[in-house]
Parts: C-alpha cells; sequence; structure tokens
C-alpha cells in the first residue's frame, strides 16, 4: 500500500527551515542581545555627556547594578522553575532595617549572618505556603509582600535610622579588591555558585525539569515539594544579602526601601533570556540586564531627567523582555511542530 503526503507533512520540511533558522537568530540574540542594548547605551550616552564614563560614575553604577543583579538570580532560579516571589522587595527594607539594628548590638558578621538566617526564614515560609498550603505563588509571596513591608515600618517606627560610627561596615560598599568593589566580587560570587548550582548539579536540572512540566516531574519520582522550598529559600537569601548591601551603600535605612525590586528582578531575569513559561534560566543574562538596567538609569540621571521617567523605562524594558519571550516561545513551537501554531 503506498502513501501520500498530507499537506501538512508536505509543507513540514521547508517550513521548518525557516523557523530553524529565526530561532537560532533569537538564541543568539539572548545571548547578545543585551550585551548589545547595553554598548549602544554608553556610546550613545557617553557621546551626549562624557562624564557617563567618568570611573565614579562607574563604579556607582556597577555597584547599583550588583544590587540588583543579586536577588535578580535568585529570582532567575524561581522563574526557571515555574514560580515567582514578589515579596523580595519588602524583604530587602526588612533585612536592611534588620542589619541596621543589629549593628548597634553586635559586630558586622553576626549581624550579616543574623540578616542572611532571617532572609532565608522568610524564603522557609514563603516555600511551605506554596507547597504544603498549595497557595499558588504569587498571591503567598503577594501576602508576604505586604507583611514584611509592614513588619519593616514597625521595625523603625516608620522613621529613618542613620547608621552612625560604622566605618568598617562601610566597607563593604566602598572597599575594592585588585580594583574591583566589593558588591561586584559579591554579585560575580552568587553568580558562580548558581550557575554551578543550576548547571552542573541534579538540583539544578531538577528546578529546569519542574519548571518545563511539574507534573512530569512529579511522576518521575522527583521531590517536588523540597525543591520549591529549596529555591524560595535561595531567594530570601539574595534578598537578605542585597539589603546588607544596601544598607552599606546607603547608610540610613527605613521601611519604604525596596520598593519595585520585585519589578526589577524580573525585568533582568527575562530581559536576559529566562523565560516566563519556565524550564530554563540564564545566569549570565541576567548579570548583564542588571548593568544595562543601572546603564539606563544612571545615563537618565546624569541627563537629569526627572525620576518618573525611570519607572517608565523599566516598564518599557518589562514589556520588551515579555515581548521577546512569547515570540521566542511561538518560534521554538513552530520550529519543533514544524510551522503548526
Amino acid at each position: 500500500m503506498t502513501t501520500t503526503d498530507s499537506p501538512t507533512s508536505s509543507l513540514a520540511g521547508p517550513a521548518r527551515k525557516p523557523f530553524s533558522s529565526a530561532l537560532r537568530f533569537f538564541q543568539l540574540f539572548e545571548s547578545l542581545g543585551v550585551l548589545l542594548l547595553l554598548v549602544i547605551v554608553v556610546v550613545l550616552v557617553s557621546a551626549v555627556t562624557p562624564n557617563f564614563l567618568k570611573p565614579n560614575n562607574l563604579s556607582s553604577l556597577a555597584i547599583t547594578a550588583a544590587i540588583i543583579a543579586v536577588p535578580g538570580m535568585g529570582m532567575t532560579l524561581a522563574i526557571a522553575m515555574g514560580g515567582l516571589d514578589l515579596s523580595i522587595g519588602s524583604l530587602q527594607a526588612l533585612t536592611a532595617c534588620i542589619a541596621a539594628g543589629l549593628l548597634a548590638v553586635t559586630g558586622i558578621p553576626l549581624t550579616i549572618g543574623g540578616t542572611l538566617l532571617v532572609g532565608a526564614l522568610v524564603g522557609l515560609v514563603n516555600g511551605l505556603l506554596i507547597t504544603r498550603l498549595r497557595v499558588p505563588a504569587f498571591v503567598a509571596t503577594l501576602g508576604m509582600m505586604n507583611v514584611l513591608r509592614g513588619a519593616a515600618l514597625l521595625v523603625t517606627n516608620g522613621q529613618s535610622v542613620l547608621l552612625m560610627d560604622e566605618p568598617e561596615f562601610a566597607q563593604l560598599n566602598s572597599a575594592q579588591v585588585l580594583g574591583i568593589p566589593v558588591p561586584v566580587l559579591i554579585a560575580l560570587g552568587v553568580f558562580a555558585v548558581f550557575y554551578v548550582l543550576l548547571r552542573h548539579t541534579p538540583f539544578g536540572r531538577h528546578i529546569c525539569a519542574i519548571g518545563g512540566n511539574e507534573k512530569a516531574a512529579r511522576a518521575t519520582g522527583l521531590k517536588v515539594d523540597r525543591v520549591k522550598i529549596a529555591v524560595f529559600v535561595l531567594v530570601g537569601i539574595t534578598a537578605a544579602l542585597s539589603g546588607v548591601m544596601l544598607t552599606a551603600q546607603l547608610m540610613i535605612v527605613d521601611g519604604t526601601l525596596g520598593v519595585g525590586l520585585e519589578l526589577r528582578a524580573i525585568t533582568v531575569a527575562v530581559l536576559g533570556g529566562t523565560s516566563m513559561a519556565g524550564g530554563s534560566g540564564n545566569l549570565l543574562g541576567t548579570l548583564l540586564g542588571a548593568v544595562l538596567l543601572s546603564a539606563i538609569n544612571s545615563a537618565l540621571n546624569i541627563l537629569k531627567v526627572p525620576p518618573f521617567y525611570q519607572y517608565m523605562a523599566l516598564g518599557l524594558l518589562l514589556i520588551l523582555a515579555l515581548t521577546l519571550d512569547t515570540v521566542r516561545r511561538i518560534i521554538i513551537r513552530r520550529a519543533v511542530t514544524g510551522g503548526a501554531l
């Protein structure tokens, strides 16, 4: 018996080639697109104002990028797992206030350790809410966002706390090692640890497996709930670490810090190539995305653009990132199915 190709199958071969080429383009764009945008921003702004490339500004830009990148990499793990944590901005504020309080009664090592412990505990609570009570991650972390914001305001009684006579703690922001600011080294250290976890350990593969298909992951016997809890603990620790870094940078804290950090973290993660659909994470892209976002904010400040335009820029970047993510997923689906929607 002879068979004839259906119209779909006859078109699959020719249709697959352009879609595969487009897919390769977007894969390349994920790796180099953020870097290209960063170069364009630097060239354009430096042409308008030479102040942008001054060492002091570049150092400040790098430190700000590091403070965003650290929780951004935690958010990358959560998104790769198919989750989200909207509480990190409030957690950054709370841990910054706690760090300021601890510095008054103990040393720097215990202050940092205690602050990171608070972040881990908050992440643990988020994870338990999501896994044990089956509260959706969006809802659980949204509620926690408000709880932590209220706690931060209570800790400070709604007042600002100025850190006095703490020059050693300020060194966490201003000190350099081989010309590299300490916050940048911290961000690179977090990147190295998370990269190894995500790319070279079973834990990282389990994260991506859960993000790709949670039901299939459960069917294969993966301890899905344990992985989820561990990821939210890591997200909490990164948010707390960024709180410590921000405290060292400002040397004055209050309960309103960290507003919008969750959107910045999501933006740099998705802009860097981590799909909101889950299943994979691009930590290098997140790192570059944080630098890009900080470069744009620095450029707007130098050009004396009103602050509310920075919120518009953040929103436009998030829309751009989500649009590219959607297009990427459509191209991948079409490439896999031979052009079928």
